[in-house]
C-alpha cells in the first residue's frame, strides 16, 4: 500500500510542529514514481506522501531532526537546487547522511539534451561545500557545509572493464563514459565537531544506498489493479506473467553481471 499523501501545511506538518512525531526522520526527496517504506516521501507531484516544491518550499521539519536524506535523480530537476540543498542541510543532524544519485555531467543523450535537467554534476560539484576544499572560493557566506564520504560511478560499455587509470582519464576528458554516479555526503553543522568519513562509514553508506534502491516501490495505480485482476482471471495472462517473470529473472542476472563491471569506486 502506498503511503498516505499530505500537503506540507496539513497533517504531517502539524504533527511535526506539534512534536507528536519528533524524529529522527528519514526523507526520500523526489518520490513522484516510487516511494521508500519507512521514509517520509517528498515530491512536487501530488502522488507523493508530502507534496511540495523542493526549490521553493521549506521542508516542514525542525533543524537537526533528520538522520538520512536520499534523493534519486532529483536535484538536476530543481531550478534552485542551492535552496534545496540549504534546506537539506538545515534539517539534517550533524554528521547526518545525504545519499544522492545523479546523472553524470558529460552524458549527452539522456542528460545534456534533456530540457528538464537544469544542472550538471560530477563528483567535484560538492567540493564547493567542503570547508577543507573549495567552500569559500566561490560560495556565498552561510553556504551549507558537506563532506564527501564515497563516490561510485556507473560506467558505460567497456569503460567499466578498463584499468583504473584509463577509466579516470576517460571520465575526465571524454563524453559518455559515465552514465550516473552515487555520492554519499555528511552534513557539517559545527566546524569544531568531527564527522565520520572513515572507510568503514563509506562501506556502510554504500550498502545503504544499494539497500534503499532495492526498497524503492512503485505507487500502485488503478491500471495496475485492473491488470492484476486480469492476470488472476485469465490462464493466457498467467502464462504471459510467467514468461515476464522469467525474463525478469534473466534481466536481474544480466544486470548484476553488468553492475559487477560497470559500477566502480575510483
Amino acid at each position: 500500500m502506498a503511503p498516505t499523501r499530505h500537503h506540507p501545511d496539513q497533517r504531517l506538518d502539524g504533527k511535526v510542529s506539534s512534536g507528536e512525531h519528533s524524529g529522527p526522520y528519514d526523507l526520500n526527496l523526489g518520490a513522484a514514481k516510487t516511494y521508500i517504506p519507512g521514509f517520509v516521501n517528498v515530491d512536487i507531484h501530488e502522488r507523493a506522501e508530502l507534496s511540495l516544491d523542493l526549490g521553493v518550499d521549506r521542508l516542514p521539519f525542525p533543524d537537526n531532526s533528520v538522520r538520512t536524506v536520499v534523493s534519486h535523480h532529483t536535484l538536476e530537476h530543481v531550478p534552485d537546487y542551492l535552496f534545496a540543498l540549504s534546506e537539506i542541510h538545515r534539517v539534517l543532524m550533524h554528521d547526518g547522511a545525504l545519499l544522492l544519485s545523479l546523472p553524470y555531467a558529460t552524458l549527452t543523450e539522456h542528460h545534456l539534451v534533456n530540457p528538464y535537467h537544469r544542472h550538471n554534476f560530477t563528483e567535484h560539484a560538492f567540493d564547493f561545500f567542503d570547508p577543507d576544499l573549495l567552500r569559500g572560493s566561490a560560495a556565498e557566506e552561510g553556504a551549507p557545509a558537506f563532506r564527501s564520504v564515497f563516490v561510485r560511478f556507473t560506467y558505460m560499455g567497456w569503460f567499466g572493464m578498463a584499468p583504473t587509470a584509463l577509466r579516470v582519464w576517460a571520465r575526465r576528458h571524454l563524453f559518455n563514459v559515465v552514465r550516473q554516479f552515487d555520492i554519499a555526503l555528511v552534513a557539517i553543522k559545527d566546524l569544531e565537531r568531527p564527522v565520520d568519513v572513515s572507510e568503514a562509514r563509506a562501506r556502510e553508506l554504500e550498502a545503504r544506498i544499494i539497500e534503499l534502491k532495492q526498497l524503492r516501490t512503485r505507487y500502485s495505480t488503478d491500471e495496475d489493479d485492473v491488470a492484476s485482476k486480469h492476470d488472476h482471471a485469465s490462464p493466457d495472462r498467467r502464462s504471459g506473467s510467467h514468461a515476464r517473470s522469467a525474463r525478469g529473472r534473466f534481466g536481474r542476472r544480466r544486470g548484476a553481471l553488468q553492475r559487477h563491471w560497470e559500477i566502480r569506486r575510483d
